[in-house]
C-alpha cells in the first residue's frame, strides 16, 4: 500500500492488533517474572471469547514530532474478528473479518479493502491474534515496574525481525484485565491505547462484523 489511505490503514491495523494482542494460546510458565506474568495473563485470556470496550488512542509520529488523538469503540470476537469504530477526529470504521481488512471513511466516501497478511499487518501479531500462535515462541517477556495507576506491566520483545520494536501491556492487578497497550515501532513512532468500560464474554453479534456502505462509495480493492 503506497497511498495515503494505505499508510493510514497499516497504522490503524497495527494499533488494532497491538491493542488486544494477548488473545493467544499455549504459553507455559517460566522462572523469570516476565515469563510468569505472561503465563498468568495467558491463562486468563484463554477463556475470553469476545470483548467490547471504549478506547482512547494517542499516536506520536516521531518524524513529524506530532501527536494524534482518536477515540471510539471496539468489538473483538475470537478468532481474529475486530471492528474498530473511530468517532474522533473523524468517523471511520476498521473491520477485520479473518481474511480481509476494510477501512471505510464516510467523510471521503471511500472503502479500502486489503488482504489480511503480507504488507497490511505484522505476521507475528496476526498469528497469536488468530489464536494459533504461542507467545513464548514469538516473544521474550519482561515485567515492568508497577505504574502510577497501580497497574502491572508486561513488555513483549519479538524474538525475530518484526514490524515493531516492543509492545507493552498494562493490566489491572487483581483481575489482570487489560487496561492499556503501548506499541513502539521501528521508526520510533509510539501508539498508546487506553481502554475503558471493558465487557468480556457478553456476545458479539455476527452483523457487527459485516460492513455495508452507501451507493456511490469509491471502493479501492488491493487484494
Amino acid at each position: 500500500m503506497t497511498s495515503t489511505c494505505g499508510r493510514r490503514t497499516r497504522r490503524r491495523v497495527a494499533c488494532a492488533l497491538a491493542a488486544f494482542a494477548l488473545v493467544a494460546s499455549g504459553v507455559g510458565p517460566g522462572e523469570d517474572p516476565g515469563a510468569e506474568l505472561m503465563a498468568r495473563v495467558q491463562k486468563r485470556y484463554d477463556g475470553i471469547r469476545d470483548v467490547r470496550a471504549r478506547f482512547e488512542q494517542k499516536s506520536r509520529v516521531a518524524a513529524l514530532g506530532r501527536e494524534d488523538e482518536s477515540r471510539g469503540t471496539v468489538v473483538i470476537a475470537r478468532p481474529g474478528r475486530m471492528r474498530w469504530e473511530y468517532e474522533k477526529p473523524e468517523p471511520s470504521v476498521l473491520l477485520i473479518d479473518g481474511e480481509t481488512v476494510r477501512l471505510y471513511s464516510p467523510g471521503d466516501k471511500k472503502l479500502q479493502i486489503a488482504p489480511l497478511g503480507g504488507a497490511s499487518l505484522s505476521p507475528t501479531a496476526l498469528g497469536f491474534l488468530l489464536g494459533d500462535g504461542v507467545l513464548a515462541d514469538t516473544f521474550r517477556a519482561e515485567s515492568l515496574p508497577t505504574s502510577e495507576r497501580g497497574e502491572v506491566g508486561l513488555k513483549l520483545l519479538p524474538r525475530e525481525a518484526s514490524s515493531f520494536e516492543s509492545l507493552e501491556m498494562w493490566f489491572e492487578p487483581a483481575t489482570l484485565g487489560l487496561r492499556e497497550s503501548v506499541l513502539l515501532d521501528l521508526f520510533g513512532n509510539r501508539t498508546r491505547v487506553r481502554f475503558a468500560e471493558v465487557a468480556e464474554n457478553v456476545g458479539a453479534p455476527e452483523q457487527r462484523f459485516t460492513l455495508e456502505v452507501p451507493e456511490g462509495t469509491e471502493v479501492i480493492d488491493l487484494r
